[in-house]
């Protein structure tokens, strides 16, 4: 795997992308992963996938609660420096998918749980390892659009639960991005959009 190079700009676009759903008051976790998904720039597998799923569970969870655009503003900074710290290939190399992880920096960011935190700080870590547990029930190799799909739909039921917020997803996802993916498992992955 070579060097991997993340863009500032890229980053950026995914911020604006989000402020955009906010203010469209948008809390579909799905459509909103995909139009960040959908932004030019962002290939089929890279670390910027660490931080589209912060990104959109913050931007939902944010929308829900009725919060203001400035204070998420100061939360998609912070979980953006967060996610520039998960490498490349982190899930083969580590164990543990930037995706999932992503989870986790939703949750410490958007409770303010830090590593001193009383209260917290467990459900921070049982929200990142119900993530990556959901992402280990399909077999590699990578695919940050499945993994992500996976995180997403994991901190989903994880918000409901634990934070009492309501947020929209599809019961079947049909992901649109194989025909990018050489490495696609096709029918073994639970989004492969079959042939009508």
């Amino acid at each position: 795997m070579g060097t991997v190079v993340l863009k500032d700009e890229i980053f950026q676009a995914v911020k604006e992308k989000c402020f955009d759903l906010f203010r469209e008051q948008r809390t579909d976790i799905y459509e909103m992963a995909e139009e960040l998904m959908d932004i030019k720039e962002i290939p089929m597998h890279y670390p910027y996938h660490h931080y589209i799923v912060p990104a959109v569970l913050l931007t939902a969870c944010h929308t829900a609660k009725g919060g203001s655009y400035e204070e998420l503003v100061q939360m998609l900074d912070t979980a953006e420096q967060r996610a520039k710290n998960i490498l490349g290939g982190f899930c083969g190399f580590y164990g543990a998918c930037g995706a999932g992880v992503g989870v986790g920096i939703f949750y410490s960011v958007f409770q303010g749980i830090t590593p001193l935190s009383h209260d917290g700080w467990a459900a921070a870590n049982q929200a990142t390892a119900d993530a990556l547990s959901a992402i280990a029930s399909v077999e590699g190799p990578r695919c940050c659009k499945r993994c992500c799909f996976l995180a997403l739909s994991s901190a989903k039921k994880t918000i409901e639960e634990k934070l009492g917020i309501s947020l929209s997803m599809p019961e079947q996802i049909q992901c649109k991005y194989h025909d990018r993916n050489l490495d696609c498992r096709k029918e073994a992955c639970p989004f492969y959009e079959k042939e009508a």
